[in-house]
């Protein structure tokens, strides 16, 4: 694909982002504000399908996910994991903050994993966590 393309494919990235992410972080806020577990949960289906759209202009241009937008991805996560972990040990979650994030972090998981295999494919996804294959000794001749 031409310079275009990639133009193209990441105005639309951008864009569901902007749209799917600020959704999500609205319905997380307002669902703890209100202490709302179907509002919280609202901006989980709202992250994913910002992760779904992502795959989509993926396969509509024909392009993965970039080194960067992995990156950010993981990083994101690691800081959301932590913030949650480190919540919950304090004790500064509220019963319905805490549901929420235990159903959203699966989530964000499954999310991970699709990644890998819509990167790697299945088989490929298997073998980056597969340690005996990586291992082998070759004894010489």
């Amino acid at each position: 694909m031409g310079p275009t393309a990639n133009i193209e494919r990441e105005i639309v990235v951008i864009s569901s982002w902007t749209v799917f992410g600020l959704l999500g972080l609205a319905f997380f806020l307002e669902g703890a504000a209100r202490n709302s577990l179907l509002i919280g949960l609202l901006g989980t289906a709202a992250i994913a399908g910002g992760f779904i759209c992502h795959l989509i202009a993926n396969y509509a241009f024909e392009q993965t996910f970039k080194k960067g937008e992995v990156a950010l991805g993981l990083g994101v996560f690691a800081f959301v994991t932590s913030g949650f972990i480190i919540a919950w040990l304090v004790g500064g979650l509220s019963t319905t903050s805490f549901y929420t994030g235990l159903v959203t972090l699966p989530v964000i998981a499954v999310g991970f994993l699709s990644f890998l295999v819509t990167r790697y494919g299945v088989g490929g996804a298997f073998r980056k966590f597969d340690v005996s294959s990586q291992q082998r000794v070759r004894l010489p001749k």
